[in-house]
C-alpha cells in the first residue's frame, strides 16, 4: 500500500501533531512527581531538548523526499537490514500504541465508569479507531483540527473561570530541587510526549515531494511546548502541593470550577476531551504501525505503482485502499498487547517516571542518528529505489 502524494496539507500536519502531543500534555501527573512546582519549565527544557533531535529528522526529511521512515530504512540499509531496523520501529509504534490503550483503560475505569471490565473499553475504542481510520486516514487528520478547536477552547474557558481559586505563592520556592531532578524532568517532556512525533515521518509522504513537513512538525512541537507550559502552570498554582500527588491533575484543578454553584461538574468535559485525543492518537499510532506491517509483508514483486496486468488487457492500476490490509490484526495486536502490558496502574507510573525515557531515546534518537550517520558516511546524497 503507499499513501496518496499530496492529500493533506502542511496546516493539516500542524494541527494533527499538536492533537497528537495534547493526549499526553493533559496527564501531566507523570512529570509533577518528578519536578513538581518546577515542572511548567520542563516543558520549555524539554523543548529545548527536542530541538536536535528534531535536526535530525529534518535532515532525513530534504535527504529521502516523499519516503516514510520504513521505506528511509531500506534505501540506507539495504532490503534485509532495513527490515531488521523497520521492525524495531514498528514495536516501538505497537508498544505506543498499547500504552495509551491501556492509558485510556485506566483512565475511564478509574475515574468515570468504575465497575466497566478494561477489557471491554479497549475493545469498544479500537473498534472506534480502525472505523475511523478505515474512513480514511486523510479524513482524520482534517478532523484533527476541530478536536485542537475544541480542546483549546475548554482549557481556555476552564482557566477562565478557575481563575478565583489560584494561589500564585504555590509556584514558591522557585527552582530548589536536585539538579538530576531538572535533568530527568526534562528528558521525560523530550521524549514522552515530543519525541513521539517521530511517528509522523511514516506520514510525511501524504503532503507530496514539493511540500515541507519538518515545518509543520516544529510548528506543532512548538505550539505543543506552549501549552503545556499554560496548562501544568495553571494546575500548579491551582492545587499547590497536592499536584504531585494525584495522578491526573488537570482532572483535579478542573473540579474546583464552581459558578453560583450552577455551572460545575466541568471535569466531564475534560474526560470528553481527553478521550477524543486518546482516540486520535492511538489511531495514528495504530495506523502508522499497520502501514508498515504491510510495508514489511508486502510482496517482493510488487511494483511502488501496484500494477496489475490482466491476459489480452494490458496494464491496469490496481485499486487503492484507504487504510493497511494488515489494520485488524494490527488492532488485534495492541489490544492483547494493552492486556499484559502493565498488571497495576501503579506499575505503569513507575515504568513511565523512570524506564520510559531511555526506551523512548532508543527510537526517538538513537536509531535516527544511525541512520542519518550510515547516510553520511555513504554520502547517500540521492535516494533510490530499492526493491523491497
Amino acid at each position: 500500500m503507499s499513501l496518496s502524494k499530496g492529500s493533506i496539507t502542511s496546516k493539516d500536519l500542524l494541527f494533527a501533531v499538536f492533537c497528537f502531543l495534547l493526549a499526553t500534555i493533559l496527564r501531566s501527573g507523570y512529570i509533577v512527581g518528578i519536578t513538581r512546582q518546577d515542572s511548567w519549565a520542563m516543558a520549555i527544557t524539554g523543548f529545548l531538548f527536542m530541538l536536535p533531535i528534531m535536526a535530525i529528522y529534518a535532515a532525513l526529511l530534504r535527504r529521502f523526499p516523499g519516503k516514510n521512515l520504513l521505506e528511509m530504512d531500506d534505501i540506507i540499509f539495504g532490503p534485509v537490514l532495513g527490515k531488521a531496523v523497520s521492525a524495531l520501529y514498528l514495536f516501538f509504534f505497537l508498544s505506543l500504541a498499547a500504552l495509551n490503550t491501556r492509558d485510556l483503560g485506566n483512565f475511564i475505569v478509574d475515574y468515570l465508569m468504575p465497575e466497566t471490565p478494561i477489557a471491554a473499553v479497549f475493545l469498544v475504542f479500537l473498534i472506534g479507531c480502525v472505523y475511523g481510520i478505515r474512513k480514511g486516514i486523510h479524513n482524520l487528520m482534517y478532523l484533527s483540527t476541530i478536536v485542537c478547536i475544541i480542546t483549546v477552547a475548554s482549557v481556555a474557558i476552564n482557566s477562565i473561570l478557575i481563575i478565583k481559586d489560584i494561589h500564585p505563592g504555590f509556584l514558591k520556592p522557585f527552582f530548589r530541587l536536585e539538579p538530576m531532578n531538572y535533568v530527568q524532568g526534562t528528558v521525560s517532556v523530550g521524549t514522552l510526549p515530543m519525541g513521539e512525533v517521530i511517528v509522523f515521518l511514516m506520514l510525511t509522504p501524504m503532503l507530496g515531494k514539493k511540500t515541507k513537513a519538518i515545518k509543520p512538525l516544529l510548528l506543532g512541537l512548538t505550539f505543543s511546548a506552549l501549552f503545556m507550559t499554560l496548562v501544568v502552570l495553571r494546575d500548579i498554582i491551582t492545587l499547590g502541593p497536592l499536584v504531585a500527588i494525584v495522578s491526573l491533575p488537570s482532572f483535579e484543578s478542573v473540579r474546583y470550577i464552581s459558578l453560583s454553584g450552577v455551572l460545575t461538574r466541568m471535569e466531564s468535559v475534560y474526560a470528553v476531551v481527553l478521550t477524543l485525543l486518546f482516540v486520535f492518537k492511538i489511531s495514528i499510532l495504530l495506523y502508522a504501525f499497520a502501514l508498515g506491517l504491510t510495508q514489511i509483508f508486502r510482496r517482493k514483486s510488487a511494483l511502488p505503482e501496484e500494477i496489475i496486468v490482466e491476459k489480452g488487457v494490458g496494464a491496469q492500476p490496481k485499486p487503492q485502499q484507504d487504510h493497511p490490509p494488515f489494520l485488524l490484526i494490527s488492532a488485534a495486536l495492541v489490544f492483547f498487547y494493552s492486556l499484559i502490558i502493565f498488571e497495576s496502574v501503579m506499575e505503569n507510573m513507575d515504568w513511565g517516571a523512570t524506564t520510559a525515557p531511555f526506551f523512548s531515546l532508543t527510537f526517538e534518537l538513537l536509531l535516527p542518528a544511525v541512520s542519518l550517520l550510515v547516510t553520511c558516511l555513504r554520502k547517500s546524497g540521492k535516494p533510490r529505489e530499492v526493491t523491497a
